[in-house]
């Protein structure tokens, strides 16, 4: 017998998305990061670290979530976090932005 069944969305019926969907957010994340990372190191390159954020904060709370994607969404946010430090240290520098328009009228 199924505990929990899953809805037409891949909502189970408690209201959280299966783990098999997690790793689907999981993996987008994953490829959007990695870009961030190479355009990080061009001088034109901008990021948005609080969309992704908010990005993980959805997957974690939106999912039954196993062990390994709890320690995956931990190592995306310490790479979240190592984009937040400026070169200059924490206190110098601009909020980041992906969008490149928003980024130019900052």
């Amino acid at each position: 017998m199924v505990a929990q069944m899953k809805s037409k969305n891949g909502a189970a019926s408690g209201g959280l998305k299966t783990s098999s969907h997690a790793d689907a957010e999981l993996q987008h994340i994953e490829r959007a990061i990695g870009q961030l990372r190479a355009m990080s190191q061009k001088p034109a390159g901008a990021l948005n670290v609080d969309y992704w954020r908010e990005r993980l904060a959805a997957v974690s709370g939106e999912h039954v979530l196993v062990p390994a994607q709890r320690r995956r969404i931990d190592a995306l946010k310490k790479v979240l976090d190592s984009f937040s430090q400026p070169p200059g240290g924490p206190a110098s520098g601009r909020k980041r932005s992906t969008n490149r328009l928003w980024a130019k009228a900052a």
